[in-house]
């Protein structure tokens, strides 16, 4: 990985970078700055001022249901937190419910199982099985030989997930997936490169139905999601269980189920090396068939499996677990499940440091992990009722929280993409080859670019700035992905085409359209309309100073009466097929979204 820059050097390059017209000192910058080193910092939005507050941390708010101000900010908020950046009519409905209705629409999702991905690459790539194009192909098992195929539907996969997150609904569904897939992942060409038969011509067959497995019941019961995961054909070759024997054990699977799917590594998951070496034993003999057929399973085989008592330590109660067979996976996993303290905080704290932040004191983990843990356990291991007490909490919308997180690549990429309404679906549907390549651009351009991209990750525990002490989020910010972060909006701004079999499709963010969103009164007022793009595309608030420098240097064209504004855009609205006018207010409203998607605080949530 790329050196690692800390806060306050990002935010330092990137105000010397892109921040030349502002007052230098930003209080914005020190502010954050702070926040990293000295605890989160309680401040209005409504009431910013350029002093430290005196409420610092350990931030105290915890799981009473929130009972403040319910607006735009809030809605937003939750919208960022719990999806890929919004669209305004998914902001609007919420604005028209309480908070408690938001949230539980938020959490209602739907899972019915989207259509498939399918053939797209055959135009460049005719398919070995002679699979039509536009076909599913998640059904269509290849014989050995065929790996320049299952190449292309493993690149098919990856382009089809990314349009599934720009797709989203208003739910917290994708952004449910990509959390199980971060914590429990499967890295879709080490499933590929597998030294076991057939992976090389089906692996994307079952990466697939890896990431379906967490689509179809992202809210759903987490026990059942481990004991369901554990005999996937993608986890069995990802970690090398089926190639565990009673004559050549293999720790790798017993060891991360419980150090990185369940029980952590924390102060009270006190497994031992025993306890792996005897889980091993539990685990050998489970074995993937039918990779090359229909429906390919992981079923139990006798001949390899460890047949001797069980014996684990004093941290299980020194549980005995009888050779039974099959059923000894199962008691294995209840075992785990026993030690419901361990598995319940340290499943709430991967949830906190996704959904909230990534510090958690002694006084969050009193007030908001450790009764979020004990719900967690008391709804029989369902993540539902844990998601709905953390986003209904007073501590979730605590300005605390607000402005503290650097947006993963994902919440960057495809939620600039979903917020400023750029054409990710191509204009011609039937054209797949086009729409799944504009995919592959910004999943494998963009996203791997900074270090996050859809199917690859680094190792089994995921992608360091969900886990890694002490940085955490500050692992997206180095001195390779700083500048591809500006690079990627500013392009979003100044256009490019993106053609793919015949068909082009202009990524260039229709300035116009963006700000003829709000009410028609906002857009003739400079100060309105500074304000509502702030609360847009901000977590928090500007100065009343910063604010009137970006209105003069963008909306007013360095001129200081709003007339300048309001008259370019009568102007405007009066005759729309006059290109002079036109260019005046298209130029004057990229100069506002650029100024503000240029600052730090853009690159936050």
């Amino acid at each position: 990985m790329s050196k690692t820059l800390n806060r306050r050097k990002l935010f330092n390059l990137v105000l010397k970078s892109f921040k030349s017209n502002l007052p230098k000192g930003d209080p914005l910058f020190e502010k954050y700055s702070r926040k990293v080193f000295n605890g989160r910092k309680y401040q209005s939005a409504t009431n910013f001022n350029n002093r430290l507050t005196d409420r610092v941390a350990p931030v105290t708010s915890g799981l009473n249901v929130y009972s403040g101000t319910w607006g735009k900010q809030e809605a937003i908020h939750l919208l960022k937190r719990t999806g890929y950046g919004f669209k305004k009519v998914d902001l609007d409905s919420l604005l028209t419910m309480s908070m408690t209705d938001a949230v539980n629409g938020i959490l209602a999702v739907d899972t019915t199982a989207p259509a498939p991905p399918v053939n797209a690459y055959n135009n460049y790539s005719p398919d070995e099985n002679g699979l039509a194009y536009g076909a599913d192909w998640t059904n269509d098992p290849l014989e050995r030989g065929k790996f320049n195929t299952n190449s292309r539907r493993i690149d098919s996969l990856e382009q089809w997930n990314l349009g599934q997150a720009c797709n989203q609904d208003r739910t917290i569904k994708e952004k449910m997936t990509w959390f199980w897939y971060h914590f429990i992942p499967v890295d879709f060409e080490t499933v590929r490169a597998a030294p076991f038969p057939n992976s090389g011509t089906n692996s994307a067959r079952i990466s697939h139905t890896y990431i379906k497995m967490f689509r179809d019941n992202p809210t759903g019961n987490f026990k059942t999601l481990i004991r369901t995961m554990a005999t996937h054909p993608a986890m069995m070759y990802y970690l090398n269980n089926h190639a565990n024997t009673k004559k050549s054990p293999d720790e790798n699977f017993a060891r991360e189920i419980m150090e990185l799917f369940t029980l952590g590594k924390g102060p009270l998951s006190k497994y031992t090396e025993v306890d792996v070496v005897q889980a091993a034993k539990v685990l050998s003999g489970w074995r993937v068939e039918d990779l090359d057929g229909a429906i390919p399973v992981t079923n139990f085989d006798v001949t390899n499996h460890e047949e001797s008592d069980k014996q684990f330590s004093a941290f299980f109660n020194n549980t005995i677990i009888k050779n039974s067979g099959a059923t000894e996976l199962d008691e294995f996993i209840d075992m785990i499940f026993s030690k419901s303290q361990v598995v319940s905080e340290y499943i709430c704290r991967r949830l906190y440091r996704y959904f909230v932040y990534y510090d958690i004191d002694d006084t969050i983990e009193s007030t908001v992990i450790v009764p979020l843990a004990k719900t967690f356990a008391a709804s029989n291991w369902d993540i539902l009722p844990v998601l709905d007490q953390l986003f209904k909490s007073q501590h979730f919308y605590d300005m605390a929280n607000r402005g503290v997180f650097i947006k993963s690549p994902f919440d960057l990429v495809i939620g600039s993409l979903r917020t400023f309404n750029l054409p990710y679906n191509v204009a011609d549907a039937t054209n797949l080859e086009a729409q799944y390549r504009v995919w592959h651009y910004f999943n494998n351009t963009i996203c791997t670019g900074l270090e996050q991209s859809i199917g690859k990750v680094p190792n089994v525990s995921g992608w360091v700035a969900y886990y890694q002490n002490p940085s955490f989020h500050e692992y997206w910010i180095n001195s390779s992905t700083t500048q591809k972060r500006f690079d990627f909006l500013n392009r979003l701004f100044n256009g490019y085409n993106l053609t793919y079999n015949g068909l082009t499709t202009r990524m260039e963010v229709d300035l116009i359209a963006f700000v003829q969103q709000f009410d028609p009164a906002i857009c003739a007022d400079p100060d309105l309309l500074v304000a509502e793009c702030i609360t847009y595309l901000l977590p928090i608030d500007l100065s009343t100073e910063q604010k009137d420098l970006i209105k003069i240097e963008s909306l007013l064209s360095n001129q200081v009466t709003n007339y300048y504004w309001t008259s370019a855009w009568n102007s405007y609205l009066s005759d729309t097929s006059n290109t002079t006018n036109k260019k005046t207010v298209q130029t004057r409203i990229k100069s506002l979204l650029v100024t503000i998607t240029q600052l730090a605080e853009y690159e936050l949530m």
